[in-house]
């Protein structure tokens, strides 16, 4: 099964997160093992969200902010020496204004702690995207995951479920925003919809979707024996392409 065959089969049903959805777990099932991945969580009446990485278990999570080629590309090794690290698992926030930050998971409700930072950006507002990239979600293999014991799906806390075959080792999440179905469509190949997508409106009433797509692949793209990582890129300030070339995003790095 190729890739876009397998996108082919993974479209899936558009659903209102506003007022509806508390919080949507990602899950990939291959075989008989099902791995929770992420868990993307909602604000009632806004289209603020989050995205925490509870899940991947290692000694210490890497946020910072790199500048990227337009095009970049999967292999491509950037320097994180100016990253921040962290021990607690970590969390980016997409605000409407286009403010984008990676915190600690459980510093919400520290209020000594409540601003800390590991790193930010001010991009787009999500009100202004019109098919703009959101965000990149990479994964290498699932023992670090924690294991699913339990399906919730229920007063608004819902599930989606990656069902791959034996043989996939590496995934590639790609969300994309826009104010139409058209402006999400086509990311990853032409005249094909997202996997699955999200819709809401602005408090002024303008609509937003978000589409998300799923890419699937045997081939790894570790080079060390620790066949295990988590590589996000979220929010794209593409001020300065024509001077440089670059995208300037956040990222976190986890191994």
């Amino acid at each position: 099964m190729s890739n876009n065959d397998f996108l082919e089969k993974l479209r899936g049903a558009n659903e209102n997160y506003q007022g509806q959805m508390k919080s949507l777990t990602f899950i990939v099932k291959r075989g008989s093992e099902e791995k929770k991945i992420f868990k993307w969580l909602f604000t009632p009446n806004n289209i603020d969200f989050y995205i925490s990485f509870p899940y991947f278990k290692t000694t210490e999570y890497r946020c910072g902010t790199v500048e990227i080629p337009v095009s970049p590309s999967k292999d491509e090794i950037f320097d994180t020496i100016n990253g921040v690290a962290s021990e607690i698992p970590v969390k980016f926030s997409y605000h409407k204004d286009g403010n984008v930050h990676f915190k600690p998971t459980n510093y919400t409700s520290d209020t000594k702690n409540k601003g800390y930072k590991l790193a930010s950006i001010k991009v787009d507002p999500l009100d202004q995207t019109n098919g703009s990239h959101l965000f990149t979600i990479r994964f290498e293999g699932l023992s670090k995951f924690d294991d699913l014991k339990k399906h919730i799906n229920s007063n608004g806390y819902r599930e989606t479920i990656l069902t791959i075959p034996e043989d996939i080792i590496n995934f590639e999440i790609q969300a994309f925003a826009g104010p139409s179905q058209e402006s999400i469509d086509g990311h990853i190949k032409k005249d094909t919809t997202p996997w699955f997508q999200l819709s809401g409106k602005t408090t002024e009433g303008k609509p937003i979707f978000i589409g998300v797509y799923a890419i699937i692949s045997r081939k790894s793209h570790i080079i060390d024996d620790n066949k295990n990582g988590l590589h996000v890129l979220v929010g794209f300030d593409r001020s300065k392409i024509k001077q440089t070339g670059r995208v300037k995003s956040l990222y976190l790095l986890a191994r």
